[in-house]
């Protein structure tokens, strides 16, 4: 067994009775979560990082002290989903070479270059998205 210096162990199990509490609340069941519609939409590493950034900026800020421990659970969480959806995209790009993403310092056919990259629309974003995961198709 390993001997965390950080409660890591402790911490990992607490953090696991949050997600699954969290399933038990309003993402439980059989209903869907909104986080499956917008994975669904070919946005779920935006929105999953966005509330990384959201309660990570909120911590301290809001409520009381066991907010503040609240919303470091909610970074985690929304870490864990932005993990699964790396990987869920990684794992489609790797089963279709067609769809490959370019790199970051190579031009992509829209027009938007690394160096126009805080000046780019939420339309223009959308398009590169549509282009370069659903080949086009809406």
């Amino acid at each position: 067994m390993i001997n965390y210096k950080f409660r890591e162990g402790e911490l990992l199990s607490e953090i696991k009775e949050y997600v699954d509490a969290t399933y038990s609340q309003h993402y439980g069941g059989d209903k869907i979560q909104t986080s499956e519609v917008i994975v669904d939409r070919g946005r779920g590493m935006g929105f999953f990082l966005g509330n990384v950034d959201k309660y990570s900026n909120r911590y301290g800020q809001k409520g009381s002290r066991s907010d503040h421990r609240k919303d470091l659970l909610k970074v985690i969480h929304y870490g864990l989903l932005a993990l699964y959806e790396h990987d869920r995209v990684e794992q489609t790009l790797n089963a279709s070479p067609a769809n490959e993403v370019p790199l970051a310092s190579e031009p992509v056919e829209s027009g938007i270059s690394p160096a126009s990259i805080d000046s780019v629309t939420p339309l223009e974003w959308d398009e590169v998205a549509k282009k370069h995961f659903t080949n086009g198709e809406k």
